[in-house]
């Protein structure tokens, strides 16, 4: 034991890394050492300020003497210094987006979200992130509904109200529904009244749709065709952006 102590004491008193400190410091509190522990982290936090292991050590051994309040401040420290990292996650989810590892990157983008839910720009990317890769895995054949759940062509789905979002939207005039586009839009703008990039869009739509003729009854079976396939992916997806929404 006095050996031991004899090292610890001499890598102590001759300026350790931080790495080193740690590893001694660490074998002292599980040995019982609290208080040689809160002093040594006390003195060398001088001289690594920043150092997130160490103010945690800190923490852990006030708490393990019974310094509750000294603990929780030094817990709040390490929290803030964490929070200031917590971008890293959007960052790295941009990284995985060029690379097409959507789902790492949707896995990011929620990691960023826990600590940030209502971010829009966050929000708005996990969106761009995720329909496609519900999209890939939506089968191609899907099963026609009966009569009774069929609905209109020229209909909005109820469920995507709630959440109307420029994606959507385009979403929509991706599968040729032009009037469920529009009615998207028109809800994104009622809520967001001064989103003029959406109004500009709505108004291109709205010219479109002047313009388009009368579908005949193969372009509306075409039509009913794709809405079915894209209601089965807003079913899947929307559920993901209300836990988001509502965390």
């Amino acid at each position: 034991m006095a050996d031991t102590e004899d090292v610890f004491n001499e890598i102590l008193n001759h300026g350790p890394s931080a790495d080193s400190l740690l590893i001694v410091l660490t074998r002292m509190k599980k040995e019982g050492r609290l208080n040689r522990v809160v002093q040594e982290c006390i003195k060398f936090l001088r001289v690594y300020p920043d150092d997130i292991r160490l103010r945690f050590l800190l923490a852990e051994s006030y708490l393990g003497i019974g310094f509750i309040g000294l603990a929780e401040a030094e817990l709040k420290k390490v929290i803030s210094m964490i929070e200031k990292l917590i971008p890293a996650h959007k960052m790295l989810a941009t990284i995985y987006i060029k690379q097409k590892r959507l789902a790492e990157a949707a896995d990011m983008v929620k990691h960023y979200l826990a600590y940030h839910p209502s971010e829009p720009e966050a929000l708005k990317l996990l969106e761009e992130i995720e329909l496609p890769i519900l999209s890939d895995e939506v089968p191609l054949k899907v099963e026609r509904p009966t009569d009774d759940v069929v609905r209109e062509v020229d209909e909005p789905i109820d469920a995507v109200v709630d959440f109307a979002t420029p994606t959507i939207a385009e979403l929509y005039h991706a599968q040729g529904q032009l009037s469920a586009a529009i009615s998207t839009y028109e809800n994104v703008l009622r809520n967001n009244p001064d989103d003029g990039e959406s109004l500009r869009r709505l108004n291109e739509l709205r010219r479109m749709a002047a313009k388009e003729p009368v579908p005949d009854d193969k372009e509306k079976d075409d039509l009913r065709a794709r809405k079915e396939k894209m209601i089965t992916i807003l079913e899947r997806w929307l559920p993901k952006v209300r836990e988001i929404r509502h965390a």
